[in-house]
């Protein structure tokens, strides 16, 4: 951490790092080893209205299992070792998750996560957990090769898009580049917000290096109450270079909603399992 930076700030109006000024989150030439794991999962599920109130959105279960159960099992199987979960409503949930072989869970909670955004579990998380790591979000289902292509890029820090899924609550994310080596620029809801055609869509699964988490911690007090992570990104970026990849048609998909639940389960997860 750059305690010089995050207490008390010393970050400019350009979120730029002066303790960290040269360091880049671009291509290496290696791949990191990853071993840990940050996962957001404090959110409410405010859209998923009876079901939301009843269970946290990672323990929703698609072909019988949570979300989370399912995503805790891929990472212990492409090699994660040690898994830190961001709780916060109804947090008792993750206390009963049992034990994945090979995978050492730990469990933080966000205390602020009704008032606050999702940047707040992150900054929360980020406390518990060294970089690198894969950070995720609790409410996607995915294949393994989702992982697969967040390890095995040959970036220090990555974002993983996917081509239009047309799902509906889309992240597009802009980036300059290639599908295998481009470089992030922003992300919205709102296509408008740029002039040139989305890169791809946010699938809600990275790889962090220690030059942009240090970016982040640097930025946090600017940070407004209600920002979430992926607004922090997109400032951290401006001083800590993230790269974007996109795996066109990726299965994959997220559910803030009972319309986005039964996609998933009538169209997604069929064909998840003819792939397994």
């Amino acid at each position: 951490m750059c305690t010089k930076c995050y207490t008390p700030p010393c970050l400019s109006r350009k979120f730029s790092c002066p303790f960290l000024a040269g360091q880049s989150g671009q291509n290496t030439g290696t791949s990191l080893v990853i071993e840990r794991a940050l996962i957001l999962a404090a959110g409410r599920g405010v859209r998923m209205g009876p079901r939301g109130r009843g269970i946290p959105k990672g323990f929703i279960e698609v072909g019988g299992t949570p979300l989370i159960v399912r995503s805790l099992g891929l990472l212990a199987a492409a090699g994660i070792r040690d898994a830190v979960i961001v709780t916060g409503h109804l947090a008792e949930n993750f206390g009963a998750l049992r034990p994945i072989p090979g995978l050492n869970v730990s469990l933080v909670h966000n205390p602020d996560y009704a008032v606050k955004g999702s940047f707040e579990s992150l900054r929360v998380g980020l406390g518990h957990v060294a970089a690198p790591f894969l950070l995720l979000e609790s409410d996607i289902i995915y294949e393994p090769r989702a992982l697969q292509a967040v390890l095995t890029a040959a970036h220090d820090s990555v974002i993983l898009t996917s081509g239009p899924t047309g799902a509906g609550d889309e992240v597009y994310v802009w980036a300059d580049g290639q599908e295998s080596d481009a470089t992030f620029r922003g992300m919205s809801k709102v296509k408008s917000t740029h002039a040139d055609v989305p890169f791809g869509e946010l699938v809600g699964i990275l790889k962090l290096a220690d030059a942009v988490v240090q970016q982040l911690l640097c930025s946090a007090a600017d940070v407004p109450a209600d920002g979430d992570y992926e607004s922090a990104l997109v400032r951290a970026s401006r001083e800590s270079p993230i790269s974007c990849i996109r795996v066109n048609n990726l299965l994959w998909g997220e559910i803030d909603d009972e319309a986005m639940l039964a996609n998933v389960e009538t169209r997604l997860w069929p064909a998840l399992q003819m792939k397994s």
